[in-house]
């Protein structure tokens, strides 16, 4: 079989278990199999509860019940002078179970018994056949002529109550009595075996042993009571009366103790919510998923465990300790809490403090552990754990000695609760465990824990493999499950929004969930953290960062999973919009665009949307910072049909090079009709580095890196203030196609683009024709000398000084056998070509070479013969592009188009 761990003393599976083994397990055997088990065995009395409700227990093995007996828990801290554990830390104390708080007081303090060094929560007392409790028990050890009140009461109302006391000695009295609010509930009372005990179950609740020479085993069942007070109950309480002890030989005198068993009671169901972590930090689509953790140092890290990279977030200045531990966030108003580590003087180390992500500050939240109500013991706050669950800090402290290990204190996690100001105002506790087995070894030395749906699972860490163990404790049963035996020391948990849990040291593994990890993978860091340092000091809970967001309305990132998000990254610094790059936690949605006015600036001016019902070029000036060393990549989304969503067609992509210096670059939506009475609409500009492919059907996502900015854009039905009065095109005797067009330009008027084309969708530029700035009302003519063979399209693109332009009707012309007078080879070009032309006659000709916008690069005078001629040109120095080169005679004009490589 594989390792069989049965917890505590089951007393009624010794005579089943071995018959078990015997008639199962070896008949397997022999036929050659390997057969597993695992066995989870619970002696509670689990009496039927209600529909809505489950029968949980207060649970002594995991809980720990405090007092002053001992060195340890009477002790005093040598450098705060304060006692470990004081008066007012035994009366009242609070207990959790089942997301219920227990208030436990002790009228006139009624001392617990025990043995140096364990005291209170002891197992001492084993004859538990019959009761409603096993394992430990809580031993008290009343003084005689002395009457005490020990009472629990439930937050919240509980149903039908159980317990046990065991070992009432001669001349004591047990008293029971309980309310539902102010009302007294009926309680009934049974002894479990022997003529000890006296029942009392008309009017008062009672049982008393009888006065006599006797004295009962701690395996005995004689002195046992079992309470039960069905129905609902707000709060119960034992009174305890001891009278003074007469007669009797001293060999049988009892030591006057007795103990309180586990309490359960019905209490409603689900106490506690599943994926509680989710919809705060489930990450958007292709974003990795996050835990926080620290190296030993004072820095903390989120880490993506699919690949344990670790990106760098925040320090602690370090002024008392020189790292932090007990990790825990708090996903909704996104702080984290912390202790200091290594402080000098470790027992008087009692702060709690946290960071505030939004405010990027660090704060005290608990001044002192100890004034606050929590013992502290020998090591202060430090070397422990923590986590938040639930809309609470569940803090660990130990109490152990990390060096000696002789102390007999638990390691205890305490539920702290806040107000609305994120004030500290109550404590419970949840879970307490040994620490060290009193005589020098350790029992449960944390390494760290974490919760999830309800259920602690907490890894103690030490060199010990036989108490290097995880348990599981559920805080809503009150039951637990250990896996011992794992060889992994001194790792530290942490856990993502789908409830993956991972053990992190300088490597990270995903825990299988019992008592195991799977493959270690190496711990790096991003390119703009520190090194990590040795072994991680401590993790924590899922963490999702704060991201870019855009801020149009809703509709434009219709999926709650997958908006246009960008993340922060090392490359923001030198990647940005504008100048300023802004974090959010959620999209800032509004109606005109302005939920992120503060780090919008990457356009100063936003270009009117053209809503007349013609075609039109809209374009958008972009200023970009790109210093990464690699091209970036620019989008910009223009809802010009305005339905209220980005389409695919709606986006254009422009290439950004790495500069030193800001960028203005020129985004351009060319040809687009707005329908006339289009209303405003909204325009989205992102920017990503070369690790992140985007496309124009990327308008919204997930990416690592960039920006994002959204835009309001007015719509306005204003025509061009150039007036097309007349366009038409015709062929000319020898074959050219002459363009004529009269208009009416202003002075934003800029001028005309000629576009050609052979199947009406790919458009070359021929020239540019500026506006004439002497007259308003021209004609305008351009003669092209080198047309297609066959059909051919022309238009105009008239085009203002601030960038709109729309486009005339479209021309079209036939030519048949085009005669090439003029050749250019070769061409595209990179050096050298030559100009064949042939002549009508030997003459003076003047040759022209023109860029797109009509810039003279050459003019010069040559000669040509009647017939062919070949004419150099060096273009090397010409920039790379199209130019058109015209030779003019008295006779004829010649034009090609020259490209340059």
């Amino acid at each position: 079989c594989s390792t069989l761990s049965i917890e505590k003393d089951i007393r009624p599976m010794k005579t089943i278990l071995p018959v078990l083994l015997q008639r199962i397990v070896c008949p397997v055997f022999k036929k050659g199999l390997v057969l597993f088990f695992f066995f989870s065995i619970q002696q509670h009395s689990t009496a039927q509860c209600g529909a809505g409700y489950t029968r949980d227990t207060i649970n002594w093995d995991y809980m720990d019940f405090l007092h002053r007996s001992g060195s340890v828990y009477g002790g005093v801290n040598p450098v705060t002078g304060l006692n470990f554990v004081t008066t007012a830390m035994i009366s009242p104390q609070y207990f959790g179970l089942s997301g219920n708080r227990i208030t436990f007081t002790n009228t006139n303090t009624l001392p617990v018994g025990g043995t140096s060094p364990f005291y209170g929560d002891i197992s001492t007392h084993t004859g538990e056949a019959s009761s409603f409790g096993v394992g430990e028990d809580v031993k008290f050890m009343p003084a005689a002529a002395t009457t005490y009140a020990l009472t629990f009461s439930f937050a919240t109302a509980v149903q039908d109550v159980k317990f046990s006391v065991y070992d009432i000695d001669r001349s004591q009295r047990i008293t029971v009595t309980a309310l539902n609010g102010a009302t007294a509930k009926n309680i009934t009372m049974a002894k479990v075996s022997g003529t000890v005990l006296t029942i009392n179950n008309s009017g008062t609740t009672s049982a008393n042993a009888k006065a006599g020479d006797f004295a009962l085993a701690v395996t005995s069942t004689d002195g046992t009571a079992n309470v039960t007070i069905s129905g609902s109950v707000t709060s119960f309480t034992i009174t305890v009366a001891e009278t003074a002890i007469t007669g009797g030989s001293a060999a049988n005198t009892e030591d006057g103790g007795f103990y309180l068993s586990d309490i359960s009671a019905c209490f409603v169901n689900p106490s506690f919510p599943t994926s509680y972590y989710q919809p705060y930090t489930e990450p958007f689509t292709g974003q990795p998923a996050y835990f926080l953790a620290n190296p030993q140092n004072l820095h903390m890290y989120m880490v993506n465990p699919a690949t344990a990279v670790a990106d760098f977030i925040f320090s602690d200045p370090g002024t008392v300790g020189n790292k932090m531990n007990s990790i825990a966030y708090d996903p909704i108003n996104h702080w984290v809490y912390y202790v200091m580590d290594n402080s000098a003087a470790p027992p008087g180390n009692l702060t709690l403090k946290k960071y505030d992500f939004t405010t990027e500050s660090i704060s005290t939240v608990i001044s002192n552990i100890a004034t606050f109500g929590l013992p502290s013991f020998t090591q202060g706050i430090e070397y422990a754990a923590a986590a938040f669950y639930n809309g609470s800090l569940y803090l660990g402290i130990e109490g152990i000695n990390g060096s000696s290990y002789s102390t007999g204190t638990e390691s205890v996690i305490w539920k702290i609760d806040f107000d609305g100001s994120g004030n500290a105002t109550t404590y419970t506790e949840i879970f307490g465990y040994k620490g060290d087995d009193g005589v020098g070894a350790p029992v449960h030395d944390w390494g760290d824990f974490v919760i999830k749906d309800g259920i602690i699972i907490s890894h103690a860490s030490t060199t010990n493999a036989t108490t290097n163990h995880y348990i599981h404790y559920n805080m809503q049963t009150g039951t637990a499950t250990i896996y011992a035996g794992n060889a992994e020391t001194a790792g530290q948990m942490g856990q993502t929004y789908n409830g993956n849990i991972y053990r992190i040291k300088s490597n990270v593994a995903l825990y299988n969930n019992a008592g195991g990890i799977g493959a270690l993978t190496a711990v790096t860091v991003t390119s703009c953290s520190p090194a990590w340092s040795s072994t991680a000091g401590d993790a924590s809970d899922p963490f999702k960062p704060k991201c870019d967001f855009g801020d149009a309305p809703a509709t434009y990132d219709p999926v709650a999973l997958s908006p246009a998000v960008h993340q922060q990254s090392c490359n923001n610094s030198t990647l940005r919009l504008g100048s300023a790059w802004d974090r959010e936690w959620s999209k800032n949605t509004s109606a005109d665009a302005s939920g992120d006015a503060t780090d919008e600036d990457g356009i100063s001016t936003v270009t009117l949307m053209v809503s007349d019902g013609l075609s039109y070029n809209h374009v958008q000036d972009v200023t970009v910072l790109n210093n990464t060393g690699s091209n970036a990549t620019l989008g910009g989304w223009l809802d010009y049909n305005a339905n209220g969503v980005f389409d695919s067609g709606e986006g254009v992509i422009a290439t950004v090079p790495s500069s030193a210096s800001p960028q203005t670059i020129t985004l351009a939506w060319t040809g687009i009709t707005v329908a006339v009475g289009t209303p405003n609409s909204f325009l989205r500009i992102r920017l990503v580095g070369s690790g992140n492919t985007m496309t124009a059907s990327n308008p919204t996502g997930w990416y690592s890196d960039g920006e994002i900015e959204d835009y309001p854009v007015i719509s306005s039905a204003t025509p061009l203030d150039i007036k097309l009065i007349d366009f038409n095109a015709i062929a000319t005797h020898d074959k050219n196609v002459q363009l004529n067009w009269k208009a009416i330009t202003d002075e934003d008027a800029k001028g005309f683009e000629i576009e050609r084309s052979t199947d009406q969708s790919y458009w070359e530029k021929l020239i540019f024709v500026n506006k004439n700035s002497i007259s308003m009302n021209t004609n305008y003519s351009y003669t092209d000398h080198q047309p297609e063979e066959g059909r051919s399209y022309y238009r105009l693109k008239m085009i203002e000084k601030n960038g709109n332009s729309k486009y005339s009707n479209i021309k079209w012309i036939n030519i048949d056998q085009v005669k090439k007078d003029i050749r250019i080879v070769p061409n595209p070009v990179t050096n050298k070509a030559t100009v064949i032309v042939t002549g009508i006659s030997s003459t003076n000709a003047k040759m022209t070479i023109r860029d797109l916008s009509g810039h003279v690069v050459i003019s010069k005078t040559i000669n040509i013969k009647q017939g062919e001629n070949a004419i150099p040109v060096n273009v090397s120095s010409y920039a790379p592009g199209i130019y058109i080169l015209e030779i003019s005679t008295p006779e004829k004009k010649y034009s090609s188009k020259i490209i340059v490589n």
